[in-house]
């Protein structure tokens, strides 16, 4: 069988916010329909049972989802979905605010909140069935699967290794800006090698115009 047929399939990614014993959980999934949308609307999500997400949901019956956009910064899906929340507070790697008490990302196209009426398990997953209490829109293009496969997989894995050799989160970064323009550079070389002649891709000021924030 062809397992790269089911890429084809249109739906998204997802990062799923809640809490365990007082504490933030969270986890990546590309499973999460509408079921329906009247009298109150309805919704399905699938994860994983071994995830300590799976677990908080079951002890909550809520949470939240937030829907990644089409240019999210590939971290944001390595760190919920290459770890585990039992080893890490995944939701301290990423800007993220609170909405009722439960985590939801910064920059998400929409969010949800979620409350679990029944659940069916699987083999390996479980399916929530869940009426949907509270949804507000951002800004963006919602990240489709099959992008993220074709084009943004490599860079997901690439940027999660760097984490993993530093230990930092790349919201975690200094940020240099550029004092005549604004710009922020976000180029792959660290700032403090660009050679000292480089200049802002922007506006043309010298390197020195730049502050670290």
């Amino acid at each position: 069988m062809d397992n790269a047929a089911l890429y084809n399939i249109s739906y998204g990614l997802y990062v799923v916010g809640t809490k365990i014993d007082g504490k933030n959980a969270g986890c990546i999934v590309d499973a999460f329909i509408q079921s329906t949308s009247a009298p109150v609307p309805t919704v399905i999500l699938c994860s994983i049972q071994a995830n300590q997400t799976n677990a908080a949901i079951k002890q909550t019956g809520e949470f939240m989802v937030s829907i990644l956009s089409a240019d999210v910064d590939p971290f944001v899906i390595g760190n919920f979905g290459f770890q585990s929340g039992r080893d890490v507070d995944k939701w301290a790697n990423v800007p993220h605010k609170f909405v009722e008490g439960l985590p939801v990302l910064d920059k998400a196209v929409s969010y949800f909140r979620c409350k679990v009426t029944d659940f069916k398990e699987l083999s390996t997953h479980t399916v929530f069935f869940c009426d949907v209490i509270g949804a507000e829109r951002g800004e963006g293009e919602p990240l489709i699967y099959g992008d993220y496969q074709k084009f943004m997989k490599p860079k997901t894995l690439e940027a999660f290794k760097q984490y993993k050799q530093t230990g930092k989160a790349p919201s975690t970064y200094a940020k240099w800006v550029c004092t005549v323009c604004g710009y922020v550079y976000d180029g792959d070389v660290p700032f403090e090698d660009l050679p000292d002649d480089w200049k802002c891709p922007l506006c043309g000021a010298p390197k020195s115009a730049f502050v670290k924030q």
